[in-house]
C-alpha cells in the first residue's frame, strides 16, 4: 500500500498468537457488550412499537418510512468514508480524529441544505405529498448526528464496545420514551418524526459524555488526503450497500403505497430485532478486530473460519424461529390490523438468516484495505437485485421480500467464494463451518412443525410462547451432541487462549496472512 499502512510483520510466532488471543478476547467481549446494548436499545423500541401500532395505522408508519429511508441513503455517503478511515488507519487517532470531525461537520451541513432542496422532487417520487415536511424536519438529524460520528468511530477503533452502551441505549429509550408520550396526544406520523430527533441528540451528547476527545478548530497539513482515499471506497460500499439492503423499500413504496410500505417496514422490524441484531454488531466488531489482526501479521483466515462457525450458531435458530411462529408473533406483538404482515415477516426472515452468512466477507475486505472489490460485488450484486424487485413489484410486498431473498443466496455465495480464494482457504473448509448450526436449526424447525400440527388452536400469544420454548430446547439440546466443544471453545476465545483463539483447526498454509 502506498499510505504507510502496511501490517507490521510479527517478530515470532509468540507475538503472532499472543497478538491474536488479545485480539479474540477483546472481540468477543465487544460482541458481548454491543450485543448487549443493542439489545437493550432494540426491546426498548419493540415496547414502544407494540404501543404505536395500537395508536397509528400502516399508512402513517409508512409515511414516516419515505422520509427515513431517504435519510438512510444520504447517510451512507454522509461521512465520505471518514469514520471507517479512522478506524483502519494505524496512524495516530488524534490527527485523524481532527481531520473525520470537520468533514462531518461540513457534509452534515451540505446534506441538510440538499435535503431541504430535493424534499419536493422525493415525495413526489413516492407519490405522496405529504412526506415532504417530513423529510425537511428528518434531515436535521445530519446536522446533529455529525456531532457524534467521529466520536462513535474513535469508540469502535478502540473496541470500548462497553462504553457505548450509553448512547446507544439513550438513543432508543430516549426515541421510544417521546414516541409513546406524542402518540398518545395524537400526533400520528410526528411522534414518530421528533422522536428519531431526539434519539439522535441523546446519542450525539452521550458519546460526548463517554469518549474524552475533543476537536480542535485546526487540521495538520495533508491529513484529509489519507482518510479520503480510503473512505472512497468506503462511500461507494455503502452506497451499493443501501441500494441493495434497502431497495426493497424503494420499490414497495413507490409501486404499493403507504400502507404496504408500513407493513413492510413494521415486519422488517421483527428481524431487525433479531437476525439484523446479530449481524449488525458482529460486523461492528469483526472490522475493527480484523483490522487489527492484520495490522499485526496475524493470521486472517483463522478468524474468517471461526465467524464462518460462530455466526450461523446466532443467526440461523433466530431465523428460522421468526419463519415459524411469524403469524402469532405479529398478531401477539401488533395487534389483528397487522396481520399481512406475516407473511411479509416470513419472506423476510428467510432472507437475514441467508446474508447472516456472508455478512462478514465485506469486514475481511475492508480490514485488508480492499473497499474497492467489495464495492465490485455490490455493483454485481445491485444489478441483478434492483431489476429482480422492479419486476416483483407489481406482484405486491410479500413477492418482492421472496426476491430479495431469492437473490441473496447467490451474492452471498459469490462473496464467501471470492474471500475465499483471497484467504486461500478451500471451499470445503469453509462450507463445513456452519454445519453444526445447520444440522440444529433442521431439527429444531422439523420439531416445531410437528408441534404446531399435533396440538389444537392456540390463543396467538400461548401458540407463540410454546413454540419459542420448544424450538429452544430442541436447538441447544441437538447442538450440545453435534457440536460437543461449542462451550468449552466459547470460555477459552472468552479468555483469549490461543485454542479458542478463532483457530480450531491447525494452521497451514491455508489462511495466509494478505497482503495489502
Amino acid at each position: 500500500m502506498t499510505d504507510g499502512s502496511e501490517p507490521l510483520a510479527p517478530d515470532s510466532a509468540g507475538e503472532n498468537a499472543a497478538a491474536r488471543g488479545s485480539v479474540t478476547r477483546d472481540a468477543v467481549w465487544g460482541v458481548f457488550w454491543a450485543f448487549l446494548g443493542t439489545m437493550a436499545a432494540k426491546l426498548s423500541w419493540l415496547a414502544a412499537l407494540m404501543f404505536l401500532t395500537r395508536r397509528l395505522d400502516p399508512a402513517q408508519f409508512g409515511l414516516f418510512a419515505f422520509g427515513l429511508v431517504f435519510i438512510t441513503y444520504v447517510e451512507t455517503v454522509g461521512d465520505l468514508g471518514t469514520g471507517a478511515a479512522l478506524i483502519y488507519t494505524p496512524r495516530k487517532a488524534e490527527a485523524a480524529a481532527q481531520g473525520t470531525f470537520l468533514i462531518n461537520l461540513g457534509m452534515g451541513l451540505v446534506w441538510f441544505t440538499l435535503a431541504q432542496l430535493a424534499a419536493p422532487a422525493v415525495a413526489g417520487f413516492f407519490q405522496n405529498p405529504a412526506g415532504e415536511p417530513v423529510i425537511r424536519i428528518l434531515s436535521i438529524s445530519f446536522l446533529i448526528k455529525a456531532l457524534g460520528n467521529t466520536h462513535d468511530a474513535l469508540c469502535r477503533k478502540e473496541m470500548r464496545f462497553k462504553a457505548r452502551l450509553v448512547p446507544e441505549v439513550g438513543l432508543a429509550v430516549g426515541k421510544a420514551v417521546l414516541a409513546v408520550v406524542l402518540a398518545a396526544r395524537g400526533l400520528g406520523v410526528w411522534s414518530l418524526v421528533w422522536a428519531q430527533l431526539l434519539g439522535v441528540a441523546v446519542w450525539s451528547a452521550a458519546l460526548w459524555l463517554v469518549v474524552p476527545w475533543r476537536p480542535r478548530w485546526s487540521l495538520a497539513r495533508g491529513q484529509m488526503v489519507p482518510l479520503l482515499r480510503f473512505g472512497k471506497g468506503i462511500v461507494a460500499v455503502n452506497v451499493l450497500a443501501a441500494v441493495v439492503h434497502h431497495a426493497d423499500l424503494v420499490v414497495v413504496g413507490r409501486m404499493a403505497g403507504a400502507t404496504a410500505l408500513g407493513l413492510y417496514q413494521v415486519a422488517s422490524r421483527v428481524p431487525e430485532m433479531t437476525v439484523t441484531l446479530a449481524v449488525w454488531v458482529l460486523g461492528h466488531v469483526l472490522f475493527p478486530a480484523f483490522s487489527r489482526l492484520h495490522r499485526s501479521g496475524a493470521d486472517l483466515g483463522a478468524g474468517f473460519l471461526a465467524a464462518m462457525r460462530w455466526i450461523p450458531l446466532l443467526t440461523l435458530p433466530a431465523a428460522a424461529g421468526l419463519f415459524l411462529v411469524a403469524e402469532p408473533l405479529v398478531v401477539t406483538f401488533f395487534g389483528e390490523t397487522w396481520r399481512p404482515a406475516a407473511a411479509i415477516l416470513q419472506a423476510l426472515a428467510v432472507y437475514t438468516g441467508i446474508r447472516s452468512l456472508g455478512s462478514h466477507s465485506g469486514d475481511v475486505l475492508k480490514a485488508t484495505g480492499r473497499p474497492g472489490l467489495l464495492a465490485g460485488l455490490g455493483v454485481l450484486k445491485a444489478l441483478v437485485l434492483v431489476p429482480a424487485l422492479i419486476l416483483a413489484g407489481p406482484l405486491g410486498a410479500v413477492a418482492v421480500a421472496w426476491t430479495l431473498a431469492g437473490v441473496t443466496v447467490a451474492t452471498v455465495l459469490l462473496n464467501l467464494t471470492v474471500v475465499s480464494r483471497l484467504l486461500e482457504l478451500s471451499w470445503h473448509r469453509v462450507a463445513r463451518k456452519p454445519i453444526p448450526a445447520v444440522v440444529a436449526t433442521g431439527i429444531m424447525i422439523a420439531g416445531v412443525v410437528a408441534l404446531q400440527r399435533g396440538i389444537p388452536e392456540l390463543h396467538p400469544a400461548l401458540e407463540l410462547g410454546v413454540a419459542v420454548i420448544t424450538g429452544i430446547v430442541l436447538y441447544v439440546g441437538v447442538l450440545l451432541l453435534v457440536d460437543r466443544g461449542v462451550w468449552t471453545e466459547a470460555a477459552a476465545a472468552i479468555r483469549g487462549d490461543e485454542a479458542g483463539a478463532g483457530a480450531p483447526e491447525p494452521s497451514s498454509s491455508e489462511g495466509a496472512r494478505v497482503a495489502s
